[in-house]
């Protein structure tokens, strides 16, 4: 398989976890409606698949370090088909939060096992490669939405786990009929103790723990964004909550237009390029806080900033995923895509249940959380190690 061929099916690998969440987004206030809940109990079914997915992250790339890259793939594969059964069918709240903490787990395999499979052949240029596998997965998130509000609006919240299925069906048939074992046989794979004692001697690095806030805090941004954004476009903006997939794009587009800027300007540096994509983030969220406060409330004023603010992220994200994978050591860089991501769920998690017990009456919150957060990431990036590598 040519290497261009395999990073496109890497991107349709990936699109499995991003698929598996932005499909669902929409349903939120139907899910609501249909359970009598509030805000913040359907927030369950959302902030509980994050944790389920961090652990995922930090079971997965181990998983695939010891037993192959397409043995974690496929059981992944499967438990997000047998979880999104148990959410077609949930009769309960708490059985649709079970099923979403099962797909969740299960998706966590498809970007883990991607990761390591670029770090495997192409560590010499694996920010670009992630790039270039983002923009397949990018724009199956922005479609993801779109599809989702229609299901929805047509067939009822249920359906987007029958779509979900299919996904699951399409990609495993792709994986397992193109995809290579990539896990180098001359190397013996970490037991436990290894990978805790690789875990926290990569913690213990200033520059490995930067990215991990970095990225944690950029990825929060991201979730509680989407989270959030269709329950304030139905109580804050009067619209349906379906029209949040048709401003989701301007998301999607931007992060796509970061990676492609990724590759143009790469001759100007990693430091550089995060610089700017963190600072770019700041001004893009405090423009948004900035139009809401002068009380314009159409969904564009909120969704153009943001665009922006994904511009940013896409040209710094790819870098501080591969700074921190390859800081782990060669037959451990499924140790360290693992720790970075589940630290990112985790802190996502939590974030997103905390705002959800704010609620989505007002984008104020929203947007107050977002900023906040791009000013925190800028305060590390200063106190960082030199991330030149």
């Amino acid at each position: 398989m040519s290497e261009r061929a395999l990073i496109l099916l890497l991107s349709f690998i990936v699109t499995i976890g991003s698929v598996a969440t932005n499909i669902y987004i929409p349903a939120l206030p139907a899910v609501r409606d249909h359970f009598g809940a509030t805000v913040g109990e359907v927030q369950a079914t959302f902030s509980v698949a994050l944790l389920t997915f961090a652990v995922g992250m930090l079971f997965w790339g181990p998983y695939a370090d010891r037993y192959g890259r397409r043995r974690a793939l496929f059981a992944g594969i499967g438990l997000t088909a047998a979880g999104s059964l148990v959410c077609a069918f949930a009769g309960s709240l708490g059985a649709l939060i079970f099923g979403r903490a099962v797909l969740a787990f299960g998706t966590a395999t498809a970007i883990t096992v991607s990761r390591t499979i670029v770090s495997d052949l192409f560590s010499e240029r694996m920010a670009r490669a992630l790039a270039q596998l983002a923009v397949v997965a990018v724009f199956a998130s922005a479609a993801a939405p779109i599809v989702g509000g229609f299901l929805t609006s047509w067939l009822g919240w249920r359906s987007v786990f029958g779509a979900l299925i299919a996904t699951c069906a399409a990609v495993g048939w792709l994986a397992w009929k193109y995809l290579p074992e990539t896990r180098p046989a001359a190397v013996t794979p970490p037991d436990v103790r290894e990978m805790v004692r690789v875990a926290r001697e990569l913690l213990g690095k200033p520059l490995y723990l930067s990215c991990v806030l970095q990225s944690s805090s950029a990825y929060a941004m991201f979730v509680v964004f989407i989270s959030l954004a269709p329950y304030v476009m139905v109580t804050a903006l009067g619209r349906p909550a379906t029209e949040y997939g048709l401003y989701y794009p301007f998301i999607a587009v931007g992060y796509v237009l970061g990676n492609w800027a990724l590759g143009r300007w790469a001759g100007f540096g990693q430091q550089r390029l995060i610089r700017f994509g963190v600072g770019l983030q700041l001004l893009a969220a405090a423009t948004a806080l900035l139009f809401f406060a002068l009380g314009l409330r159409q969904p564009l004023w909120i969704f153009a900033p943001m665009s922006v603010l994904y511009f940013g992220q896409g040209l710094f994200m790819p870098h501080l995923t591969a700074i921190a994978v390859n800081l782990a050591p060669p037959h451990a860089t499924g140790v360290g895509a693992s720790t970075l991501g589940f630290l990112n769920q985790l802190a996502s998690a939590v974030c997103v249940q905390a705002m959800g017990v704010v609620g989505g009456d007002s984008a104020f919150p929203m947007l107050a959380f977002v900023a906040g957060a791009a000013l925190f990431h800028l305060a590390v990036l200063r106190l960082s190690p030199s991330m030149e590598r």
